[in-house]
């Protein structure tokens, strides 16, 4: 699509024709000083902002791109300006009929706080929510019927989207649901759109292997808030979408897969793309960014805070708050202050550790916390903690870790260590409590009613149900917890019945995972409540179907695992009798 050049306001403009006379209406002074203008800040981040704007009785979006050079230099001879890829891809989308920002006009040259700003303005897209957002609106209708009929024809009109744009030659390169708008056009009439365009590739055919690595990044959000049904209602409106548009497009090409090899070859890519998100997120929870913070306390302290959290949770307070650097600072100046029993309850003080439950005072908001002091049990133990990561390292990493991968845990907030040159002195660890919480054994020995009631036995079902995908997402996600016991697995109630993991230190990453590690997990969960009154041979029996059943997974899978988990545990239960006599031999007790 053409465009033109011209000087309005002392800058050089790449716009659209048409819209000359609109730039040159704009007073020059008002690129660098978008605030005084009254426009409205909708989004910034440390490299671009985007302002909102009325100009001529019309709606517009200003997005400012941070001109500095991040490599020396060398970034302009690296890469294309992102606004000039940019315009240039959406002016590709209007030109090819895919939905997308308008753009109308750039400039490289706008100067603002001292530095060099690119400036690309778009047409407004209003009225419009990201995508992730509206779906949750659409899935919170409370008429079940309006509400399916919604959904299925926003996923007919997605998949129209994307496969036009396939066909097209346009790949969005970040095609997470954040960066599509549904603009509502008419009532319960839907238009989604693209929007952020500077990392689109254009102007060639789509092979098979990129495509299914498009449709997995859209699949990350999805896969946790869609049904598989819809999922695969998506994917089968794709296909015929994309049929429609292969003798229309100017790249069209049929695709090598059939439904059935597009799903197993889409489960297989958003695995690793989702392996791939989970080990940037981990890289981040140990610097400074936006999320987490480092730390330089008085006494040698060093260590990592967490600042605010990117994705709020109903269960967890910590999520919603937003704690500056310096007021942890201020509350941890003596961090151990936190394990006196002025300060704080204690909940454990053993050999292995000292555990202590105190409320940190966040500018007049009150947290429960845990504080956990890891303790050396025997001079081997001690000698070998003198080297890093300490247990407190291992317990931040793994608990940001199952986070990022979306298992539920008590989120981690704190890391303290004190060093020695190389060595490791202390560390301390710091947890979200939370209230009303109980873990499962305690639950189960002590249960509101009793488990061989009406109420218990609709108790033993909810948690069977939760506690079986539980186990599974860890162990199918490349992870082993040491001592997968009962009274490591958090319950909590409310808002609603949900399962936690806790003392991560105790997990590993185990990538690729093996049968005997799955039959080691579930020995040790058996172990930990064979005998808990009202825990029958069925319930167990239910659990191991339930941990079992999945697509493609024969009927009876879990008779060989049953077979393998009683021998296990009957030999863990020999040994466990044979240290207690060996304990009671030497030091009188078990």
């Amino acid at each position: 699509m053409d465009s033109v050049a011209s000087l309005a306001g002392g800058r050089i403009w790449r716009h659209r024709p048409a819209f000359e006379r609109l730039l040159a209406e704009i007073p020059p002074e008002a690129w660098t000083d978008p605030a005084g203008q009254g426009w409205e800040c909708v989004k910034h981040n440390s490299r671009r902002e985007v302002w909102r704007a009325r100009l001529r009785g019309g709606a517009y979006y200003l997005k400012y791109f941070d001109q500095r050079n991040r490599w020396g230099g060398l970034e302009r001879w690296l890469r294309r300006p992102a606004c000039v890829v940019e315009w240039e891809g959406g002016l590709y989308a209007l030109q090819h009929g895919i939905a997308a920002a308008v753009p109308v006009a750039y400039t490289l040259d706008v100067r603002r706080g001292g530095r060099r700003w690119a400036v690309l303005m778009t047409e407004a897209l209003e009225p419009a929510l990201p995508l992730h957002e509206f779906w949750q609106q659409l899935c919170g209708d409370d008429d079940p019927r309006r509400r399916a009929a919604d959904t299925a024809r926003l996923i007919e009109q997605l998949a129209e989207l994307i496969a036009r744009a396939h066909q097209a030659g346009f790949e969005h390169l970040d095609m997470h649901a954040a960066n599509l708008l549904v603009q509502t056009v008419a009532p319960r009439r839907y238009r989604p759109v693209f929007v952020d365009l500077q990392s689109a590739r254009r102007g060639v055919p789509l092979s098979d292997a990129a495509v299914v690595r498009n449709l997995a990044q859209l699949n990350q959000w999805f896969r946790r808030h869609a049904t598989i049904g819809d999922r695969l209602r998506f994917l089968r409106a794709y296909l015929r979408w994309r049929h429609e548009f292969e003798v229309l497009a100017p790249h069209g090409r049929p695709l090598g897969l059939d439904f059935r090899a597009l799903v197993q070859r889409l489960a297989r890519q958003a695995a690793r793309h989702a392996d791939h998100l989970g080990a940037q997120r981990d890289r981040r929870s140990r610097r400074d960014g936006r999320y987490f913070a480092r730390l330089r306390l008085p006494g040698g302290w060093r260590g990592v805070a967490m600042t605010r959290c990117k994705h709020a949770s109903a269960e967890s307070r910590a999520s919603q708050l937003e704690v500056q650097p310096d007021m942890w600072t201020r509350i941890l100046r003596d961090p151990l202050q936190l394990l006196t029993p002025g300060a704080g309850r204690p909940c454990k003080d053993s050999h292995s550790a000292t555990v202590s439950r105190a409320v940190l005072d966040l500018d007049g908001a009150a947290l429960d916390v845990i504080v956990k002091r890891p303790r050396a049990r025997s001079l081997w133990r001690r000698l070998v903690q003198l080297w890093p990561p300490s247990r407190s390292a291992r317990g931040w990493r793994m608990g940001h870790a199952l986070l990022h991968r979306d298992m539920a845990t008590a989120r981690p907030l704190v890391l303290l260590e004190r060093r020695v040159g190389p060595f490791l002195v202390d560390s301390l660890l710091i947890t979200e409590a939370l209230p009303d919480a109980v873990d499962l054994e305690s639950l189960l020995r002590r249960p509101p009613e009793p488990l061989d009631s009406p109420g218990g036995r609709a108790l033993k079902q909810n948690l069977i149900a939760l506690l079986a995908p539980h186990v599974r997402r860890l162990l199918d996600r490349g992870f082993i917890h040491r001592d997968c016991k009962a009274s490591n697995v958090l319950v909590v109630s409310e808002p609603a019945l949900r399962l936690l993991w806790i003392d991560l230190d105790g997990i590993r990453r185990a990538r690729p995972w093996t049968r005997d590690g799955t039959v080691r997990a579930l020995t040790r969960l058996h172990v930990s409540l064979r005998d808990v009154p009202g825990l029958t041979r069925t319930d167990r029996l239910r659990f191991l179907r339930a941990f079992t059943a999945r697509f493609g997974a024969p009927v009876d899978a879990w008779r060989p695992l049953w077979r393998a988990v009683e021998a296990a545990a009957a030999r863990k239960l020999h040994r466990q009798a044979r240290r207690r006599a060996w304990k009671l031999r030497h030091y009188g007790r078990p």
